[in-house]
């Protein structure tokens, strides 16, 4: 009993903690972060004060949403919802210290999402596309962008 009791602490305590970090793991196998972007590296642009992350991920379909907008409240999740348009990572690894998820959407990054489950960091690495420095359209993106989700205002 008294393991059992030590354990619920420890859960609500981990479940406290993420929280106050805009960060939830419900029962291993599904996550949810919100918050906004803050690059390391980049100054940030007047209009992305207003704008808001979400980002869910579930183990069971090996898949992660992340959705960004001014406007993000609304019912159901990310995967099934028709009121935003959220771009799908497809999870690399999931154990339990956290996840990694990739996309190849765009056209001139590579876009990994890191979530630390220990740490309660959720953080975004662009990367350019190998080649794509020829296209036009992908001058601006020749350099590593890191990015943490902080919480909103924060």
């Amino acid at each position: 009993m008294k393991r059992a009791m030590a354990l619920l602490v420890a859960v609500l305590i981990f479940v406290g903690a993420a929280s106050a970090q805009q960060l939830k793991v419900s029962g291993r196998t599904y996550v949810t972060a919100s918050g906004q972007w803050k690059s390391d590296s980049e100054t940030p642009k007047p209009e992305d004060a207003a704008a808001k992350v979400k980002i869910e991920c579930d183990k069971n379909i090996a898949l992660c949403a992340v959705a960004e907008g001014t406007n993000l409240l609304g019912e159901g999740n990310l995967f099934t919802r028709l009121d935003v348009s959220p771009v799908h990572y497809m999870v690399l690894r999931w154990d339990n210290e956290g996840l990694v998820a990739q996309t190849l959407a765009r056209d001139c990054v590579t876009d990994r999402l890191v979530i630390d489950f220990r740490a309660k960091s959720v953080t975004m690495i662009e990367t350019p596309k190998s080649g794509s420095q020829e296209n036009e359209a992908c001058k601006n993106f020749g350099k590593i962008v890191t990015s943490r989700l902080v919480t909103s205002g924060g």
